[in-house]
């Protein structure tokens, strides 16, 4: 532990800690699967989504109508259904267990508790990255310390982006969206006589994808209209613009593993402080 508890970075990204993050990954979607099942559906998908609690390290769900939550532990991989104080009382393992031996134990634990599991299905209605979990293979945690080493990029995440939210004005909650699977909160700008937005800028953490192989924290804008001098903008204290590819900047996890321990922290924080003002004084 370091400054504001941030947990040191050791491990270069490479294709063991991809595997254990794919996993977590496919295991989050049986907490999102519950609240798509067993909660309205909000026009944001936000019934799907997770928080990292930070004294347990579980990502978990939104409260159920009985005031439980499903959570899941992504070191173990294990899901916990969590009482309204935050006390587990049943979990499943899903190590040896193919998804869907998973989704029929969650289902008839559900019906246990006494949730009407009639329209609960083994579906979502977006794609994840594809996983031999996907043919039948079992969850497995051969290395703890990779999805230890994994976790931390979401304990890290939330310390970061909960200060950047606090320091400037309508910032949203930070939350753990499980289709990307990323971490993430979003500011409103402006807004027009409806309330609708009309500038945002997004904050966050996300896993691999199409646009960079490895972790990454992420900076993006939006604007109703064009902005003048956004493909212009000046380099940032750490990290990278990406535009105009992308209406944003990265800084990736192999430029924040080189820095020291003390210094972790601070680089990720001089990368939104810097790109956000930035931004600011233009949109």
């Amino acid at each position: 532990m370091y400054k504001n508890n941030w947990q040191q970075l050791e491990k270069v990204f490479n294709s063991e800690l991809h595997e254990a993050l794919l996993q977590q990954h496919h295991a989050a979607q049986f907490v999102a699967m519950v609240g798509r099942h067993l909660l309205p559906q909000e026009s944001d998908d936000s019934n799907t989504n997770m928080e990292y609690l930070s004294g347990s390290g579980l990502l978990a769900g939104n409260m159920l109508p009985n005031g439980q939550r499903i959570a899941l532990n992504p070191i173990q991989l294990r899901l916990y259904f969590l009482d309204n104080e935050g006390e587990c009382g049943n979990e499943m393992n899903l190590e040896g267990k193919s998804k869907e031996e998973v989704f029929e134990e969650l289902k008839t634990t559900l019906a246990s508790l006494e949730f009407d599991v009639l329209e609960f299905k083994n579906e979502l209605h977006y794609k994840v990255p594809a996983h031999r979990l996907d043919t039948g293979s079992s969850f497995r945690v051969e290395d703890p310390e990779l999805f230890k080493e994994n976790t931390k990029f979401r304990h890290n995440a939330e310390i970061v982006l909960n200060e950047i939210v606090a320091t400037f004005d309508g910032g949203g909650t930070v939350k753990i969206w499980p289709h990307h699977f990323d971490t993430g909160a979003l500011f409103i700008i402006s807004e027009d006589e409806n309330g609708d937005a009309r500038q945002s800028i997004g904050i966050g953490f996300a896993i691999p994808d199409s646009m960079v192989d490895e972790p990454y924290y992420y900076l993006s804008f939006w604007s109703e209209k064009p902005v003048e001098g956004l493909n212009k903008l000046p380099s940032l204290d750490a990290g990278e613009w990406m535009v105009p590819d992308w209406s944003g900047a990265i800084l990736k996890h192999s430029d924040i593993v080189k820095t020291g321990a003390d210094e972790q922290y601070e680089y990720v924080k001089s990368f939104y402080m810097s790109g956000i003002n930035m931004l600011l004084d233009r949109l």
